[in-house]
């Protein structure tokens, strides 16, 4: 069998004009060109058009773009080859895109992550056959990366910290992929982008994107309430996974001008806009992608958005936090007789 060497692509004409669709060589080619949805039953009377950047239709997550763009960029630099350990610390969703990557790839993944961090996550990176350290969780993800650190400098000869955390090609990824996208998806016609701020690899990539593009869009960050480390207060406990690394970043700190505002949610208000998401749009969503569709609801209600389009994200599936506490509940369970 011949493995073509880019998608093989097809169109199919339909009512509303043709559509493009193709054949992947490996799931990298899967990866970006999400599409957007409209907000409409979570937010039936707002006077602001909400649209929610899907990227849950990556072959994991969002974080497929940057750990993609990180791992492909040291491959081409030698820095990781045959036998390379690619190591990294994670709150699960950039853990998953390099186990999954290197799964395609042929490199090996050692992850440290949080054990507050759901099991489901922890399951996922095992499955594409990473190794995962588990690190204290009042440390944090900097718990996490103090130690993957700490055993790169222990095996520098055969380890690569992709360093999400600071790496730029994380947010350039962003810059030359989603940024692009939400653009041509919204026809320009942007008032405000809702960012949740973790890595801060996507705030950076957008940031750059949209100031370039029309400087008048606002940039909306949201953090946990309970660790607002970005606003400038002190670490704390939250549970709200893929924010709040109770750190300031490099990615961040890069982009850190072109932000116009910090929205702090709190962990109960991010689980139950999970819930509320998944009941009313039927697509199940864990609480960073409520975090962010709260803080664009929050903006809709300002009247200088009146008739502009907010744009939030859905980072992920909702299936890969099922066992976090408090968040979904087996009340519709019946036994039978």
């Amino acid at each position: 069998m011949v493995i073509r060497p880019g998608p093989v692509r097809f169109t199919l004409p339909g009512p509303e004009g043709v559509t493009t669709l193709f054949i992947a060589a490996d799931a990298t080619e899967l990866i970006g060109k999400t599409p957007m949805l409209q907000l409409n039953r979570v937010f039936p009377d707002s006077p602001a058009r909400i649209l929610a950047k899907f990227e849950a239709a990556n072959p994991t997550s969002i974080k497929d773009r940057g750990m993609l763009s990180i791992i492909r960029k040291a491959m081409a630099e030698g820095r990781v080859r045959d036998g390379t350990e690619v190591v990294e610390a994670t709150s699960g969703n950039s853990g998953i895109a390099i186990a999954s990557l290197a799964a395609i790839m042929g490199f090996r993944a050692r992850l440290y992550m949080s054990e507050a961090c759901s099991v489901e996550r922890q399951k996922l990176m095992c499955a594409y056959g990473a190794t995962v350290v588990l690190t204290p969780a009042a440390e944090h993800t900097k718990g996490a990366r103090d130690r993957a650190l700490a055993y790169c400098a222990a095996n520098p000869e055969t380890t690569f910290f992709a360093n999400q955390h600071s790496n730029p090609d994380n947010g350039l990824s962003h810059c030359k992929t989603t940024g692009p996208e939400i653009w041509e998806q919204t026809g320009g016609d942007i008032g405000a982008v809702v960012i949740g701020l973790g890595t801060c690899g996507t705030f950076e990539g957008l940031s750059r994107y949209f100031r370039n593009a029309d400087p008048s869009i606002r940039i909306v960050g949201v953090e946990p309430s309970a660790s607002p480390v970005f606003s400038g207060g002190l670490q704390g406990q939250h549970k709200i996974n893929g924010i709040g690394p109770g750190m300031i970043t490099e990615n961040f700190r890069r982009g850190a001008d072109r932000l116009d505002e910090i929205l702090l949610v709190e962990d109960d208000v991010a689980f139950e806009w999970s819930r509320l998401v998944t009941r009313r749009e039927g697509i199940i969503v864990g609480p960073t992608s409520g975090a962010t569709i709260w803080g664009a609801g929050e903006l809709a209600r300002r009247p200088e958005f009146s008739g502009k389009t907010i744009v939030c994200f859905i980072y992920d599936t909702g299936e890969r936090y099922l066992s976090v506490p408090e968040l979904f509940s087996l009340d519709g369970v019946e036994q039978a007789d």
